[in-house]
């Protein structure tokens, strides 16, 4: 993007705003935060004695649980969001912050995966009694035996992000979301819906798979694999000729932690 051209968002579907304040941070050695600690004090949801210093957990600590009264509460988070936000894309349209864009990712969310789940959970809650629905016993059994209620903050607290799989240079690629950057009362599978929406984000990494499944993220998390004492041991002890290894290329995909998402004019 040209330098002094502000992205034309006209609907916000999602601002990862913990992540935009540790850019800025960075950027602007946090005179955002700054700003943004004189309007809670300005408008009175703060004392002007409060030492509210550059940390954005004091900030939200001050300003939403501390000396705000609860009717200020979405009047003081607006006017943060919205001041970050601006500060955001400015130092952005300057070329001061650099982010990958990505016009039409064709998101998804694949069956099976964290996403999947986190968003079954309103549709989970509406059922009153599982042994009214018709399904096998041990499917029965796991359902009575889950807390549906404890489920979504598991999964939560499993992975800071929901990843949806989507498209990044005509390749398959993850797109990563932490749930408390959706905007505007949309959710994950309302975002696969959006079919219009760009993406502004940080290209992370890579991955060897694009298995996004819940039974693969435990599987690897548990590590299924030798060690490397393991694999030294049997290669010592194999008595034949070591054959010659073929090389394969391994398909790598990107991996994108999203700070902005919306559509544009």
């Amino acid at each position: 993007m040209e330098n002094n051209k502000m992205p034309k968002l006209i609907k916000v579907a999602y601002f990862d705003e913990q992540a935009a304040v540790d850019i800025l941070e960075i950027v602007d050695g946090g005179s955002t935060l700054k700003t943004i600690s004189q309007t809670l004090k300005k408008d009175g949801s703060i004392s002007a004695e409060a030492q509210v210093g550059t940390s954005w957990f004091n900030i939200v600590g001050f300003g939403l649980r501390g000396n705000a009264k609860k009717e200020k509460t979405s009047y003081i988070q607006s006017q943060i969001t919205s001041t970050l936000m601006s500060d955001f894309l400015k130092n952005f349209g300057e070329g001061k912050i650099k982010l990958l864009e990505v016009d039409r990712p064709n998101l998804r969310i694949q069956k099976e995966s964290n996403a999947y789940y986190r968003n079954l959970l309103p549709m989970i809650h509406m059922i009153k009694d599982f042994n009214a629905i018709e399904v096998d016993n041990t499917t029965r059994n796991v359902l009575n035996a889950l807390d549906f209620d404890r489920f979504g903050t598991s999964l939560d607290m499993l992975s800071a992000y929901y990843e949806m799989e989507g498209i990044y240079n005509d390749k398959p690629a993850i797109f990563r979301f932490n749930i408390d950057g959706l905007r505007n009362n949309y959710t994950l599978l309302d975002l696969g819906k959006i079919t219009q929406i760009k993406i502004y984000g940080i290209l992370v990494g890579d991955s060897e798979s694009m298995d996004l499944t819940f039974n693969k993220e435990i599987t690897d998390m548990v590590g299924d694999q030798k060690s490397d004492f393991d694999n030294d041991y049997d290669s010592l002890t194999k008595s034949e000729a070591p054959e010659k290894e073929e090389t394969t290329k391994i398909e790598k995909y990107p991996v994108v932690d999203v700070i902005l998402a919306g559509v544009e004019a």
